[in-house]
């Protein structure tokens, strides 16, 4: 099945929840297919934006058969994308309000549910690409730097040795190249994934170049080649890592101020289905939850001074925290304007939308967990462990025997790991939805100080 294709299936929920807050409001289904066209996800928004085009051009009837025959010629993959989109158009077409939302939730229904088996499918496919990178990881490194020159001691590769700079290519350039490689795999096939990295995020690994003066440092101060690693990229990422802990605070209070806003949609319709006023019904909602209080007690702020103009007072109030609540909060103000009661209606629908997503999401992280969990632990404790344990026992048996290897094999060790926690950082933000350059720096600088003082451990361990 083609990326392009899973990703659209992925897209799916958002562009059912976009119709839903058109058609159940009343609205026509030309304005649902505009908005989608317009503001929707983007391949979505490109398979809509050729129906409107179409239409616009008379090369169909209406923009209503455009759009269906525009998923019709969607693979058969994309079956559940373009069911759930013809339910969304049925349902555009009833009289009845009581079976337009049953269409309605039957459309959202089959999207989570598509939604579903690909998370399921594309979690399965994740063991053989890990289990290679957690080979790949510890194995060939301690093979390269313990065991081969361990049997080259007693010259069974003959008098000429082994090419200590070969073994040093093969481990700090042609491993991390093929880690590098599975990794971009993943994430290009990966259906959950945005392809926006914001920019903004490498900013952040900025201070990270302290690492260059604190080497220079330990050089010119006859430190081993261990130290230099050690004493010049920890320090480095630790001070990384303090500077990122009030963006990552103010990150994780955002997604928690996100997913009570999500929550809270469906207090809102409670109140708007009791008679209240969209005003009354929105801050109470919000600030009856611990975690967006702050954003109710902005709105209502923002509504005392915007001098009737709704619709900014939302924006300013929830846009910072989230784009999509913002949208869905502007929609209920719309429909709010002609009757109370189709709002909360309305707000109940989207309520119902927004927890079975997050439920479907909470399922797929589930599964996710134990591969992110397996892969970190192999960056932070399992790789140094076995490979400091190697070091140490290559050393006693060095001095027995009076074989000596070209190169500091704990040096080269130690920049491995370095690279390995880079790359095995940005695996794991490659997995289910993703996280940005942000994200991988943090999961860095948690890991790269960690694991080198493990290593460093274990091979001061005398055997």
């Amino acid at each position: 099945m083609a990326t392009d294709t899973l990703r659209l299936i992925d897209e799916c929920p958002t562009v059912v929840g976009m119709m839903t807050t058109v058609v159940e409001s009343g609205g026509s289904l030309d304005i649902a297919i505009r908005s989608v066209a317009e503001d929707g996800p983007p391949r979505s928004a490109r398979v809509f934006g050729r129906a409107v085009r179409l239409a616009d051009t008379k090369g169909a009837e209406g923009v209503r058969q455009a759009l269906a025959d525009e998923v019709s010629g969607l693979p058969r993959s994309a079956s559940g994308y373009r069911n759930a989109v013809l339910l969304c158009i049925a349902a555009s077409d009833s009289g009845d309000p009581a079976e337009r939302a049953r269409l309605l939730g039957e459309a959202s229904d089959v999207a989570l549910d598509s939604v579903r088996a690909m998370g399921e499918r594309y979690s399965s496919s994740l063991t053989v690409p890990c289990m290679t990178v957690f080979g790949l990881g510890i194995m060939v490194p301690m093979i390269l730097m313990s065991i081969v020159p361990m049997l080259g001691m007693g010259g069974i590769f003959g008098t000429s040795g082994i090419d200590g700079s070969v073994v040093m290519t093969v481990t700090l350039v042609a491993v991390p190249a093929v880690i590098l490689c599975v990794s971009l795999w993943m994430r290009r096939g990966n259906p959950f994934l945005s392809e926006d990295v914001p920019a903004e995020g490498f900013r952040t690994g900025l201070p990270l170049l302290l690492s260059i003066p604190l080497a220079l440092l330990q050089i010119h101060l006859g430190g081993t080649p261990e130290q230099v690693v050690l004493l010049s990229v920890a320090p480095a990422a630790v001070v990384t890592l303090v500077l990122m802990v009030s963006d990552h605070r103010s990150e994780m209070r955002r997604m928690e101020c996100e997913k009570g806003m999500r929550d809270s949609v469906f207090e809102m319709g409670n109140g708007l289905l009791a008679g209240e006023g969209f005003e009354s019904a929105a801050v109470s909602a919000l600030r009856g939850r611990r975690e967006c209080s702050d954003v109710g007690v902005r709105l209502e702020r923002e509504i005392a001074v915007c001098r009737g103009d709704l619709t900014t007072a939302v924006d300013n109030a929830i846009g910072p925290v989230s784009r999509g609540m913002a949208r869905a909060y502007r929609d209920i103000l719309r429909c709010s304007e002609r009757d109370s009661g189709d709002a909360g209606r309305l707000a109940m629908a989207l309520g119902r939308q927004f927890h079975n997503s997050d439920n479907v999401r909470r399922e797929l992280e589930a599964r996710l967990k134990s591969m992110k969990d397996m892969m970190s632990g192999t960056a932070v404790l399992f790789a140094p462990l076995v490979l400091g344990m190697s070091v140490s026992m290559l050393e006693p048996l060095s001095e027995i025997s009076g074989y000596s290897q070209d190169g500091d094999v704990g040096a080269v060790l130690s920049l491995y790991l370095v690279e390995l926690c880079l790359l095995i950082a940005l695996l794991t933000s490659n997995l289910g939805s993703g996280d940005g350059v942000r994200s991988v720096v943090w999961r860095f600088c948690c890991t790269v100080p960690v694991a080198l003082v493990v290593f460093r451990i274990c091979c001061g361990i005398s055997l």
